[in-house]
């Protein structure tokens, strides 16, 4: 006698319980696959070097950035990578009775490029964006 014949034999409860275990088990598996064969791909792992060889190819995120420690001093070009609209600025960092700032925004425009020059003691923000020195 096989498992079929088994199978036949068995109660209803029982075959729907063991229909169910083995769905479980399929969905398990194939979850499993399809976390080791489709990784994402999106992720990005960012060190600050002090180096001038390595400043050239440095790609700043969003946050904020003091320029002279996490950053050096330099021109840069922003662009744009959220749908939803991004923006550098350029603060002192000495300056807060004035609270003097520069910002660019940037559109969802394609073709615009914004370069931005920052000196020692300003801050950078990057939002909606990345920065690289030129």
């Amino acid at each position: 006698m096989g498992f079929i014949d088994n199978f036949k034999e068995w109660s209803t409860l029982k075959k729907f319980t063991f229909i169910v275990i083995v769905c479980c088990i399929c969905l398990i598996i194939v979850s499993v696959l399809g976390g080791v064969l489709y990784q994402d791909q999106n992720t990005q792992t960012t060190t600050n070097s002090n180096s001038s060889a390595n400043d050239s190819n440095q790609v700043y995120t969003d946050g904020t950035y003091k320029v002279g420690s996490d950053l050096p001093e330099g021109t840069y070009k922003f662009t744009q990578t959220s749908s939803d609209g991004g923006f550098v600025e350029r603060s002192a960092l000495m300056d807060t009775l004035s609270n003097s700032k520069e910002e660019y925004k940037a559109t969802n425009e394609k073709d615009e490029t914004v370069y931005i020059t920052v000196e020692d003691g300003e801050n950078l923000k990057v939002e909606g964006g990345e920065v690289v020195l030129v």
